[in-house]
């Protein structure tokens, strides 16, 4: 309880899938567990689960407040839980209320004065401001796609949210009484090699970006941040754990006031031009998809990093899905945890891409997707969702390979860990039998979504569609529709990402998570003017429900509407199912349509007949689509 129970370790302030907190002298680690809707209380000392507390949905994160409460994201059920610890660490956590707040409740942080707790939205695209005594909204801000995690800045002025979709960081305005005003940070680099540096054309190239999961800032150190490495044409070494005697003593020179944001780059490929491999294509050495620590300057409100280059790195080494993030104050360096390659890797960040300076590298069980760091312990612990399992990583100079063990407490049925099992194969980015370049399918489906890319091909223009929720009884697959079972699906998008393929049963697995992967909720509520779009989506005139059998269904049959791009082999498509369609910008095969009602007024295109639907008309039916 308040005053009494355990309390919060630092002054960070941010959220995460574990977090720390204080009773005595006893350090415990607080675990979001969404695969048993649960919050499991570590005894770092121990080493072993002292509680469980079961709550109201999947907790995507939790975050110790200022008297030692505990909130929790329930993601599923967009509601915000607050806990209260009891006077000994080994009893459940007691629930005192919920607040429900905009769709997929994710990422947490309070502000620097503890009066507010922030809250991403994945799904609903927001943050909103909570009080932390009340619960009660202080403010709420509309945001780019996906919002993920929230990072407050030192001087407490400025919100940081990165987002797992598009080459931008968001900024908001905490100013008290001010008008949050929402700021746009780009993420979006060059690739830095000898040819860029002779062809004036090439370096305007930019790379797009994905993966935005994490944030961390920094906690103490210089105001210091090293040039950009000289572009020399030759990749690095792959990186190597320090020798002894070559591992620097002295603590590092880490950079104050900046925010750092691991992300993936990514070259999609011209669109107008069709690619020789499928999805995207390599540039000047760098691979389509490439790892990168952005470093943000956070009172500037500006990236430092401004191009990336190759590692050199074997695919099984590089961090294409980095999921958590955490710096530490007393060696001045980056932590990142790597879903699919399954590590946790130590970054200098003196350099203006911490992810070419690796210090150290430990391997941990599957799916780790959180991470806190115990300074005074010399430790950092390492949530791994996908085995259950709590890393508790010995940080002590020269180690590599201390790392001990903590099982949760949760026993699934066969078919959960069916399912299980096919979401760490769709995690993996170094299983060849998926991709010839190491990337995982969740590279270009994060969360199961779309990465907001259309990628050049070799059959043109293809944007990137929906999974989650979508992939069940919505055959043919393909925008060709060419493939009538997910099996068949599946074994060609393997041979054509040049992978050998997976069979049996972990193909089966697969399959089953693609059914059951979790979708994003869904608010079935129509409003006035969302009612007045299904009246027109209905309307025979119009032929919107004559494809898209009751919105959420499909015809079977693909249709020429004049939507050929530049590039397209092909004129026919497949009609797409409409669920979720409101999150899964841009529209069309190729992407010409940034929004919406931008879709809906184009004339480029014989999709139904909606030219002659006025404004208002447009935004019902836009409203009603929402809704899907």
């Amino acid at each position: 309880m308040p005053g009494v129970g355990a309390v919060r370790y630092s002054e960070l302030r941010q959220g995460g899938s574990v977090v720390l907190a204080r009773h005595g002298g006893t350090t415990l680690a607080y675990v979001a567990d969404e695969d048993s809707r649960a919050i499991h209380t570590i005894d770092l000392a121990k080493k072993e689960q002292i509680a469980r507390t079961s709550v109201g949905g999947a907790p995507a994160q939790v975050l110790v407040l200022s008297d030692g409460r505990v909130a929790v994201s329930l993601r599923d059920n967009n509601q915000i839980e607050i806990l209260e610890p009891g006077i000994e660490p080994s009893a459940p956590l007691t629930s005192l209320c919920k607040r429900v707040v905009p769709d997929e409740p994710i990422g947490l942080a309070a502000t620097a004065d503890d009066k507010n707790v922030l809250v991403t939205s994945g799904w609903g695209k927001a943050l909103t401001a909570l009080n932390a005594e009340t619960l009660a909204p202080s403010f709420g801000v509309d945001l780019p796609r996906e919002p993920r995690a929230v990072v407050v800045d030192d001087s407490g002025e400025r919100a940081f949210v990165s987002h797992a979709v598009g080459a931008k960081l968001s900024v908001i305005d905490l100013t008290e009484g001010g008008a949050h005003e929402v700021r746009s940070v780009d993420t979006s680099v060059t690739t830095a090699t000898p040819f860029v540096a002779r062809n004036g054309n090439s370096a305007e190239i930019r790379r797009s970006a994905s993966q935005g999961f994490a944030l961390a800032k920094s906690v103490e150190g210089t105001d210091t941040l090293s040039e950009q490495p000289p572009v020399t044409g030759k990749a690095p070494a792959a990186p190597k754990a320090p020798s002894p005697e070559k591992t620097p003593k002295a603590p590092l020179a880490a950079p104050k006031g900046r925010i750092f944001l691991p992300m993936v780059t990514v070259s999609p490929g011209d669109p107008n031009v069709r690619s020789q491999a499928y999805y995207g294509e390599s540039r000047d050495g760098v691979a389509k998809e490439a790892p990168m620590v952005n470093v943000i300057d956070a009172a500037a409100e500006r990236s430092m990093t401004r191009s990336v280059m190759s590692l050199g790195t074997p695919v099984t080494a590089e961090c294409l899905l980095p999921r958590a993030a955490a710096a530490r104050g007393s060696s001045g360096t980056l932590f990142v945890t790597c879903l699919g390659a399954d590590s946790l890797v130590e970054l200098d960040t003196r350099g203006s891409d911490p992810i070419r300076l690796e210090r150290r590298r430990w391997s941990v069980p599957a799916g780790p997707t959180g991470l806190a760091i115990d300074d005074a312990g010399s430790q950092a612990v390492v949530w791994s969702q996908y085995e259950g399992t709590v890393s508790v990583v010995d940080l002590s100079e020269n180690s590599t390979t201390g790392v001990e063990l903590v099982a949760v407490s949760y026993e699934p049925t066969a078919e959960v860990t069916q399912i299980a099992w096919g979401r760490q194969l769709f995690h993996t980015t170094d299983d060849l039998r998926i991709a010839n370049d190491g990337v995982a399918c969740a590279s270009c489906h994060p969360d199961g979504r779309d990465d907001s890319i259309t990628w050049s091909t070799p059959e043109g223009p293809r944007q990137t569609i929906m999974l989650a929720g979508r992939s069940a009884n919505t055959a043919p697959y393909g925008w060709q529709g060419k493939h009538g079972d997910l099996k068949a699906y599946l074994g060609n998008t393997f041979s054509r990402l040049g992978g050998s393929g997976i069979k049996g049963a972990e193909l089966e697995a697969m399959i089953k998570y693609l059914e059951k992967m979790p979708a994003p909720p869904r608010n079935g509520e129509l409003s006035e003017v969302a009612a007045q779009g299904k009246d027109l989506f209905h309307d025979t005139t119009l032929g919107c429900a004559g494809c898209h059998v009751a919105g959420s269904g499909v015809d079977k049959v693909t249709h020429d509407v004049g939507s050929k791009a530049i590039a397209d082999l092909e004129q026919k498509f497949d009609t797409p199912s409409l669920l979720f369609v409101k999150g899964t910008a841009p529209y069309f095969h190729d992407g010409r349509y940034k929004t919406l009602d931008d879709m809906l007024a184009a004339k480029d295109n014989e999709m139904g007949h909606t030219l002659h639907l006025t404004a208002r008309q447009r935004t019902a039916l836009g409203a009603y689509l929402g809704t899907l």
